[in-house]
C-alpha cells in the first residue's frame, strides 16, 4: 500500500500533468491559430495592394508573394509563382468567388526533390510543402478572381518549435514537478512523524509528556491540540483512579486493622460473655463501616458505566421530596437541635428512578446536617424553572473554604476540617455518588459557598411533560 506521502506525490503530479497538457493544448492551439490568421491578413492586405494594377491590366512592379489573376471561368490571365501545372485551381474556390465570398484553404503541392547530394550520389527524398491560397472575387458585381498564396513552411516549423517546446517542458516539468511534490509532502507530514514518535513513547507512566504542537495553525495543528486536549483528560482521569485507590485502601485498611486489634486482644487472655459481646460489637460496626464503603464504592462503580439510567419513570418529584422532610425533619429537630424548612412546590415531575433521587437528596440532606451546627437551619426547596426542576439544600452552618469548593465533588476528597473534626462515618463520597444520580438523570449540580455563613447545594433537573 502507498504511504501518504507517496499518494499525494501522485496526486499532485497528476493533477498538474493535467493541467499542463490542457494549458499546452490550449497555447498550441491558440498559437496555430494566431499564426494561420496573421498569414491569411497578410494575404488578403496583399491582394488589396494587387487589385487596383491587374484590373487596369497592368503587372505588378513588385510582388513578395505568389498570385495568379483569373477570369469567371477559372482562366489564368496572369499568373507569378503560381503556375498551373503545379497548383490546381479548385472549383469550390471559383464558385465562391462568384458569388462574391473569400475563399482560403491549404494546398498541398506535388513534392519536388532537392536535387543531387554534394559529391554525388542517391537523391534525397523530396520535402513537402503546403501552400495557404486565398481566392478573393474583383469587382462589384465579380469580373475577376484573384488569388494570392503563400508557402507555410515558415508557419508549420513555427508550429512544430511551438509543440517540441511545450513537449519538453512536458517532459522535463514532470520530473520536477514530482520531485517538488515529494519534497512538500514531506514537509508538509514532518509534524505527523515527530506526534507519531512522540504518541509511541507516551504510556501510563509518563502521562505528563505531551505531543509537539507545530507552529502553523492548520489541521495537523488541531489534530495535535485534539489529541494533547485527550491526553489531559486520560492523565486527569489515571491520577483520580490512582488517588481512588489509593483513598479506598486507606479507607479499608483503617477498619480492618481495628477489627485485627479487637479480634487479638479478646484472644490474649479469656474474656468474660460481657466482655465478648463489647468485642463483637465492635467488630460489627467496623464491618458495617467496609459495608457502607464498598457498596458506595460499587455504586460510582455502576455509574461509570453508564448502568444507573435503566428504569427510569415519569415521578412526582414533589411528592418524594416532602417525604423525605417528613422523615428527617423529626430527626433533625430532636437528635441535633436543628430546623429543617420546607418550601417544595406542587407539580414537580421529572423522569428518573425514585431509589436513587431519594439517595441524591438524603445525601445533601444529611451533608447539611453534618455541617450546621445546634440550632441552625437547613432550607429545602423545590420549584420549576423554565423546562428544569430546581432543588436547593441550603445551610448555614460553616460554608466551604474557598480551595475545596472546586473539589467537593471528587471521589474521597474531604476538607481538612472534616478528617479531623470527629466525623469518621463520612467516606467523601455522598457527593460524589449525589453528582453521579444527577448526571445520569440528566441534569446536575452545583454548589456555592460563603466559610462561616453557609453553603446552597442546588440540583436542576428536566422536568417531565407526559406523565
Amino acid at each position: 500500500m502507498l504511504s501518504i506521502r507517496q499518494r499525494l506525490t501522485l496526486w499532485y503530479t497528476l493533477v498538474l500533468m493535467v493541467m499542463f497538457v490542457t494549458f499546452a493544448g490550449v497555447i498550441y492551439v491558440g498559437g496555430a491559430w494566431q499564426l494561420r490568421q496573421a498569414a491569411d491578413r497578410e494575404l488578403l492586405d496583399t491582394a488589396r495592394q494587387l487589385t487596383e494594377t491587374l484590373l487596369r491590366g497592368e503587372d505588378p512592379v513588385a510582388v513578395d508573394v505568389a498570385y495568379r489573376f483569373l477570369t469567371l471561368d477559372g482562366q489564368v490571365v496572369r499568373s507569378s509563382g503560381l503556375p498551373a501545372r503545379h497548383v490546381p485551381i479548385a472549383a469550390a474556390a471559383v464558385e465562391a468567388a462568384r458569388n462574391g465570398k473569400t475563399w482560403s484553404e491549404i494546398v498541398a503541392m506535388p513534392a519536388r526533390p532537392l536535387g543531387p547530394q554534394p559529391g554525388g550520389g542517391v537523391l534525397r527524398r523530396p520535402i513537402p510543402i503546403q501552400l495557404r491560397l486565398l481566392t478573393l472575387p474583383l469587382g462589384n458585381p465579380t469580373q475577376y478572381i484573384l488569388q494570392v498564396g503563400t508557402i507555410t513552411t515558415d508557419l508549420q516549423r513555427l508550429r512544430n518549435l511551438l509543440f517540441t517546446a511545450l513537449l519538453l517542458g512536458l517532459v522535463l516539468g514532470l520530473p520536477a514537478a514530482a520531485a517538488g511534490g515529494w519534497w512538500l509532502a514531506g514537509r508538509a507530514l514532518r509534524p505527523v512523524k515527530a506526534i507519531t514518535a512522540t504518541a509511541r513513547r507516551i504510556e501510563a507512566r509518563n502521562l505528563a509528556e505531551r505531543l509537539p504542537q507545530p507552529p502553523q495553525d492548520d489541521e495537523l495543528g488541531q489534530l495535535a491540540a485534539t489529541l494533547n486536549g485527550l491526553l489531559d483528560r486520560l492523565q486527569a482521569a489515571f491520577q483520580r483512579e490512582r488517588r481512588f485507590t489509593a483513598d479506598i485502601s486507606h479507607d479499608l485498611r483503617t477498619p480492618l486493622a481495628l477489627i485485627k486489634s479487637n479480634i487479638g486482644v479478646a484472644l490474649n487472655r479469656p474474656r468474660t460473655a460481657a466482655e465478648l459481646q463489647t468485642t463483637l460489637t465492635q467488630v460489627e460496626g467496623q464491618i458495617d463501616r467496609m459495608t457502607g464503603l464498598v457498596e458506595a464504592t460499587l455504586f460510582l462503580a455502576r455509574s461509570d458505566t453508564e448502568q444507573l439510567a435503566q428504569e427510569f419513570a415519569a415521578l412526582n418529584l414533589s411528592e418524594l421530596l416532602t417525604d423525605l422532610y417528613e422523615t428527617t425533619a423529626p430527626y433533625a429537630s430532636e437528635e441535633l437541635g436543628q430546623t429543617l424548612c420546607n418550601e417544595i412546590a406542587a407539580g414537580l415531575w421529572v423522569m428518573g428512578d425514585r431509589d436513587q433521587l431519594t439517595r441524591l437528596f438524603l445525601n445533601l440532606v444529611d451533608n447539611a446536617m453534618r455541617y450546621t451546627p445546634a440550632g441552625g437551619t437547613i432550607r429545602l426547596a423545590g420549584r420549576m424553572q423554565g423546562q428544569h426542576a430546581v432543588v436547593e439544600v441550603e445551610d448555614n452552618g460553616a460554608g466551604i473554604a474557598p480551595a475545596d469548593l472546586p473539589r467537593v465533588f471528587d471521589r474521597f476528597y474531604r476538607a481538612d476540617e472534616a478528617r479531623t473534626g470527629g466525623h469518621h462515618a463520612h467516606y467523601g463520597l455522598g457527593l460524589s455518588i449525589a453528582q453521579a444520580i444527577a448526571q445520569a438523570h440528566g441534569g446536575e449540580i452545583t454548589v456555592r459557598s460563603i466559610p462561616g455563613r453557609g453553603s446552597c447545594f442546588t440540583v436542576s433537573l428536566p422536568i417531565c411533560l407526559t406523565r
